[in-house]
């Protein structure tokens, strides 16, 4: 366990990294919060992903805030119950759960860039094999949104070493679809719609 106490700004943050070799979402606690009677913490669990994870335990907010930076930490998890038993089910939740780039940062790259790459080995674990690194990426995009995928543009993601890219591509996909969509599975979403 690595700790240590960074204060920014004035404010004072306890930063707690459990890694254990596996790739995990990282905690920072903020100490300036306990004097209100919180248990107030930021995570890199990306927000949609958080949501699911901490559901009717915690009220999942999004980080706007510069310290610390809402790119690096885009949730903020807050807590009025001070019980420990609540806080280290939220913590045992969060050690389980799989960290991927935020969806903002991808959606806002993929608009002024046309294409997102980041390092495999900063987000999933190292025994994941190249299939599984695109099927959890892909899973995790907001493929409803005409931004990522419509009619005349769609996303490739690509595997070169430890990058992975996800670059957006203009005109008809490679592949056709061979199954017809029936009614029930285009109405079940698979994942969040919105970024």
């Amino acid at each position: 366990m690595f700790k240590n106490n960074i204060s920014n700004a004035g404010l004072i943050f306890d930063l707690r990294l459990l890694h254990l070799g596996e790739a995990m979402a990282r905690i920072i606690y903020d100490l300036a919060s306990k004097g209100k009677g919180l248990y107030h913490i930021y995570t890199d669990l990306d927000f949609w992903d958080a949501r699911g994870v901490l559901k009717g335990l915690a009220k999942v907010k999004r980080n706007f805030g510069k310290s610390p930076p809402g790119d690096t930490y885009p949730t903020q998890v807050v807590v009025e119950d001070l019980s420990s038993r609540v806080k280290q089910e939220i913590e045992k939740r969060l050690r389980r759960a799989i960290p991927s780039p935020p969806r903002h940062l991808i959606v806002q790259s993929i608009i002024f860039s046309g294409k997102f790459e980041f390092d495999r080995s900063q987000y999933y674990p190292d025994r994941w094999s190249p299939e599984k690194v695109i099927f959890f990426t892909r899973n995790r995009l907001p493929m409803n949104q005409p931004v990522i995928s419509s009619a005349y543009k769609w996303v490739e993601i690509t595997i070169d070493g430890n990058v992975v890219s996800i670059q957006q591509r203009k005109g008809n996909r490679p592949e056709k679809q061979t199954q017809p969509v029936t009614k029930k599975a285009s109405a079940e979403s698979y994942g969040p719609t919105c970024f």
